[in-house]
């Protein structure tokens, strides 16, 4: 099973881009076998799936812990156990147990993420049955309030005894998907029993995302339900090609832009389509834009991400699903609103979610550092050179670049100004995810001393400092620690400390991290 968490999880801190590795929306794909007497289930499972379902929701990319390890494929087992339903031909839910778990040696001392992330986990399931089964019903209960991101799954089942099976989207509810089987030695692979009503699709999944200066939308559709809106020509029924996913692009972008205006306060705004792309569950790097390949029909799905311009932060929010028909029924989303999180469901009878400013305040406002703050000694000049920076890095909370140059322009003197904010424009900048720019949470000076160098009406200090950023998409955190080393010249201008002068000595990644954002 690859259970594939879809995110924007790369951040690159200033002055220099960088990617890292990520996952989020959960894609679950497994092997069954049907004997006579049992059902055999096989499922390859990500170490993050590992980690995730005993509750630890941070990966910090340096070293796991052999107990974590271990609690996450324990407690696993029920996960697995309790999400997946199979029932027999009664409608009696099959009870499974957990055969043998194919597991790598953990050392004592933990194991590097990347080396985890490097293999996978093999739980194979047994279900007894008390007689030869000429139908098996599978539907799934993953998406339970304590699992943080909504699941899919994909199951290929095949009868014992033959080479070729059946891929099946596996259902979520209560309505399952059947298949049956004819046991005569020459008889046909198993096959899907077609229900009497037109069944309902997977549900897609929305991401609202609520800032001071972005209303973001993020969509995650299947293939199957984009093919109920639009025409997507197709040589074959069970792939998409590659070109065929570029032919669809243009008009699926349209598409979804035209169909997802949201209202802020009282103005109707469409959106910019910033991303869109195809993906498989075998996709296993979302920090990274997926390579053009061949995908399956069944689990194709489009990802794109909308975002709406602000004018500061929005009193309202109302946003309509208007893409309802027979066969798309519903839609499963989770809205994030500044630190607040909460899901909802959409259906054709309640369509729109609304949201209404509880008081959240607009960005404050970038202040100047006046030249009454002294800077007589090392401890003095080490706290001017981190207001300074923070004032910079704070300048980005900002979404227009007029915002950004004026913010900056209070602490940094103008033959520098254009430059530093290019750099760290840049550095914020993730370009394989759309361009999305990441959001500092913190900077700290960790080290500041004299530097060679002369400074009219100021001084210059070599700083060391650390910038903590994140970048989120699909309800999931990705956090990146940079360290930058640098002379700043500082200098009085009109009655303020600012920056006239920055020379990169040195740069490196300290830590990177995962997270689920919570409700």
């Amino acid at each position: 099973m690859k259970r594939l968490f879809i995110s924007c999880l790369l951040v690159a801190l200033a002055l220099a881009p960088a990617t890292v590795r990520a996952h989020n929306l959960s894609f679950l794909q497994g092997d069954v076998v049907v004997h006579p007497d049992k059902v055999e289930v096989r499922m390859d499972v990500l170490p993050s799936d590992i980690l995730l379902s005993s509750g630890m929701v941070m990966i910090v990319l340096d070293k796991i812990d052999k107990a974590d390890i271990e609690k996450g494929v324990a407690a696993y087992q029920s996960f697995l156990l309790n999400g997946l339903v199979i029932l027999d031909a009664s409608g009696h839910r099959l009870k499974g147990r957990i055969s043998k778990i194919d597991s790598i040696e953990v050392p004592a001392e933990g194991i590097a993420l990347d080396t985890l992330m490097a293999t996978s986990f093999v739980y194979r399931v047994e279900y007894p049955l008390a007689s030869c089964p000429a139908q098996l019903g599978f539907l799934h209960q993953f998406n339970s309030e304590s699992n943080p991101v909504p699941v899919s799954m994909q199951l290929t089942v095949t009868r014992a005894g033959q080479s070729e099976g059946v891929t099946i989207p596996i259902p979520t509810g209560e309505t399952p998907e059947t298949i049956a089987f004819q046991w005569a030695e020459a008889a046909p692979p198993a096959t899907v029993v077609v229900p009497a009503h037109t069944a309902s699709l997977d549900p897609g999944d929305v991401f609202l995302y609520i800032q001071n200066d972005e209303v973001r939308l993020e969509l995650m559709i299947p293939l199957a339900t984009i093919e109920t809106w639009i025409p997507v020509s197709r040589k074959s029924p069970d792939f998409l090609e590659v070109s065929e996913q570029a032919a669809l692009q243009d008009a699926l972008g349209t598409f979804f832009t035209e169909h997802n205006p949201v209202l802020l306060d009282t103005v109707t705004v469409k959106p910019t389509l910033s991303r869109l792309e195809f993906f498989g569950t075998d996709f296993k790097d979302f920090s990274q834009r997926p390579e053009p390949k061949r995908l399956s029909a069944a689990s194709a799905r489009a990802g794109a991400i909308l975002s709406y311009s602000t004018k500061g932060a929005p009193r309202h929010v109302e946003w309509t699903w208007s893409l309802f028909n027979d066969r798309a029924t519903a839609v499963r989303g989770t809205m994030f609103a500044f630190d607040k999180g909460m899901r909802f469901a959409l259906a054709p009878a309640s369509p729109m979610v609304t949201w209404d400013n509880p008081g959240v305040p607009p960005l404050p406002k970038i202040e100047a550092v006046l030249t009454r703050q002294g800077a007589g000694d090392d401890k003095a000049r080490a706290a001017l050179a981190e207001r300074l920076l923070r004032n910079v890095y704070r300048g980005f909370d900002y979404h227009s670049e007029s915002d950004v140059y004026d913010a900056l322009a209070q602490s940094v003197q103008g033959d520098l100004l254009t430059d530093l904010y290019l750099k760290i424009k840049q550095g914020l900048t993730a370009q394989d995810q759309g361009g999305a720019v990441a959001r500092v949470q913190e900077v700290k000076v960790v080290r500041a001393e004299a530097a060679p160098g002369e400074v009219q009406d100021g001084f210059s200090e070599r700083v060391t400092w650390q910038v903590t950023g994140t970048v989120e998409h699909w309800g999931h955190i990705h956090t990146r620690i940079n360290e930058y080393t640098a002379d700043l010249g500082i200098a009085k201008t009109a009655g303020a400390w600012k920056l006239s002068s920055l020379a990169v000595a040195a740069q490196s990644q300290i830590k990177s991290a995962m997270s689920v954002r919570t409700l």
